[in-house]
């Protein structure tokens, strides 16, 4: 799973990326940042679920109101 997630108001920006350190189950990392105009966003928190919650966490974004967008940083 890799992908990126933006609030509607377009504040804060989600990036969900595998974490290949996991030996026995898939586990994702989410990092939450902010993008700033012409500078590197500002990362604010990062937390690890397991595939299947970070699964269901995208898809009760998505009917939430966040969108689809291209990688931030």
């Amino acid at each position: 799973m890799d992908g990126w997630l933006q609030e509607s108001s377009g504040r804060n920006v989600l990036r969900f990326h595998r974490d290949h350190t996991a030996r026995y189950e898939a586990y994702v990392f989410i990092d939450r940042g902010e993008p700033i105009a012409g500078q590197p966003a500002l990362l604010k928190r990062r937390e690890r679920l397991s595939r299947k919650r970070a699964i269901e966490h995208w898809q009760k974004l998505l009917q939430a109101g966040w969108r689809r967008v291209e990688a931030q940083w």
